[in-house]
């Protein structure tokens, strides 16, 4: 509707007519850029890294080994596959509906008694997320460019930057934080960003590659490695997810892996948590406090309301906090989650979570707490409906997925998730045509 609209319309509308008239300087510089030699070398590249990827002597070695290891049901996803009967459960978890969900099963995970206009502020959020998702669906006329070398060479670009980043980083703390917690004090922020690439470049090369079963496994096994040493608990569920929706929906996995997948991220976000308070002194019940975060990161959201009713009151500097605690821009030097702690009368050296809405909540009110979920249950949905007609955008799909549902607790307040997002939206937007238009 919306986006079909817009798609359609475009090269018919007034703006296009006069451009056409005038000649566009946009457009002759882009013919200049094109003719260039510059230009050449790089699609060049481009086409001789995406063709060459696929027959790679690491993918032909992992085909070998798939070969020569012995059959075991473990790797069949039939051996795991549950009835029929229960298909529509599993399609609902890996679709855009997880979302507003995941959202209320969070909610009333917590033991927190909230105000009615928190409870408002919550089903009014869900709502608007149903209505974003049902709008979304129903798009039609439009159809998917083939894109798969853009999604691929983005991943590839990815994983490579990911996986250097992650050798460096624990080459200058001299081990693996995953095994000393202390080595997380030295570790660099920056690094840290591009070394996390290797969750949605992962899913990217799952989604634009032709792999069987085996091999596919033994790239996400080598993609998860990155997030597992460096034991940040929001990467590892992240890609979890990530991955999960991929394989699933490519079917190189069935339903039991779904209900493995998830068992682990549950065992990643308490084992992790629990490991890390033992680490760090607070060793009685390091469990319990882990699974009380729902009750805390509610409560968190419910002061604010408390405090500061449905009105904006930051003005967005808490998800620019994201640029300015880096020293990107100017402003505050304090983290988002720092502010969030600030604003909710906690302490300075700690981080607050207060779920998916509390940052556009105490930027831009209730409007803002409305909208962005929209707009990314919106962009989300879209993803994921146009992946049918090319399965390589369902890594798109999968880093919106993926990085929104973490975010029902952490919110979306990180200057990397605000690039993956990015990305994934130009991919998406890249990737549509109107149905009668020829590329």
């Amino acid at each position: 509707m919306i986006v079909s609209f817009l798609v359609r319309s475009i090269k018919g509308s007034l703006i296009a007519k006069m451009l056409k008239k005038v000649g566009s300087p946009a457009i002759r510089l882009t013919d200049v850029i094109k003719m260039s030699k510059s230009y050449e070398l790089v699609v060049s590249i481009r086409d001789a890294l995406t063709s060459s990827v696929s027959s790679s002597r690491v993918l032909a070695f992992l085909d070998r080994l798939c070969r020569v290891a012995p059959r075991s049901n473990m790797l069949s996803s039939k051996a795991y596959d549950l009835s029929r009967m229960v298909e529509r459960p599993f399609q609902l978890i890996t679709s855009p509906w997880a979302l507003p969900l995941g959202m209320l099963f969070f909610f009333w995970l917590s033991l927190v008694r909230v105000s009615p206009n928190t409870i408002l502020l919550l089903y009014s959020v869900v709502i608007s997320i149903s209505i974003a998702i049902a709008i979304a669906s129903r798009e039609e006329g439009l159809r998917v460019a083939d894109t798969r070398s853009l999604v691929l060479l983005t991943g590839l670009l990815m994983f490579i930057i990911g996986y250097v980043a992650f050798v460096i980083q624990i080459s200058r703390v001299g081990g693996l934080p995953l095994l000393n917690d202390e080595l997380r004090k030295g570790l660099s922020p920056l690094l840290n960003y591009l070394a996390w690439t290797t969750v949605p470049g992962t899913a990217f090369l799952l989604s634009s590659l032709d792999l069987r079963r085996c091999s596919a496994y033994a790239l996400t096994v080598v993609g998860f490695l990155p997030s597992f040493f460096l034991a940040f608990r929001t990467e590892m569920i992240a890609y979890l997810l990530a991955v999960m929706v991929v394989l699933y929906h490519k079917e190189l996995i069935g339903k039991a892996h779904i209900i493995l997948g998830l068992i682990l991220a549950g065992v990643f976000f308490v084992g992790v948590g629990a490991i890390r308070s033992v680490t760090t002194g607070l060793v009685q019940d390091p469990i319990l406090s882990v699974l009380y975060r729902p009750t805390i990161t509610v409560a968190a959201l419910d002061t604010i309301v408390r405090l500061y009713g449905l009105r904006p009151v930051t003005g967005g500097w808490v998800h620019l906090a994201a640029l300015s605690s880096l020293g990107l821009i100017r402003g505050t030097r304090y983290g988002p989650r720092t502010l969030i702690s600030i604003y909710t009368r906690g302490r300075r050296t700690v981080s607050t979570t207060a779920t998916l809405v509390g940052g556009p909540l105490l930027d831009w009110g209730l409007l803002g707490a409305l909208i962005v979920p929209f707009i990314i249950a919106y962009l989300m949905t879209l993803s994921y409906k146009i992946s049918a007609q090319g399965t390589h955008l369902l890594g798109p799909y999968a880093v919106f997925y993926a990085y929104t549902l973490v975010g029902i607790e952490t919110g979306i307040l990180d200057i990397n998730i605000y690039g993956y997002l990015l990305i994934s939206s130009i991919i998406v937007i890249l990737s549509l045509r109107a149905g009668n238009e020829q590329d």
